[in-house]
C-alpha cells in the first residue's frame, strides 16, 4: 500500500481527487495539507474539511499551510 501526503488548494478538481485518494484500497493518506490557491486558505480548508467528512472513509489529519505564495501576490480565481 502506498503511503501520500496531499497538499490541497481543495478547488471542486482537488476534491474529486481527494476523494478518490480517500477511498482507495492501495493508497494510505498520511495526511492532507491546505494552502491558498485558486481559493483562500480558509476556504481550502473548510472544503478540504468538508470532503473528508463526505468520503465517508479514511480520516487522515488535516494540517494548514500557507496563507500566500511564497513569491507572489495571493490572486484568487
Amino acid at each position: 500500500m502506498r503511503k501520500i501526503i496531499i497538499d490541497t488548494d481543495c478547488g471542486s478538481d482537488d476534491a474529486v481527487a481527494l476523494i478518490m485518494a480517500l477511498k482507495s484500497k492501495d493508497v494510505h493518506v498520511e495526511a492532507i495539507t491546505t494552502v491558498c490557491g485558486n481559493v483562500p486558505l480558509d476556504l481550502a480548508t473548510d472544503n478540504a474539511l468538508m470532503t473528508i467528512e463526505i468520503s465517508n472513509a479514511q480520516r487522515p489529519p488535516l494540517f494548514v499551510g500557507a496563507t500566500k505564495p511564497l513569491m507572489r501576490d495571493l490572486v484568487p480565481r
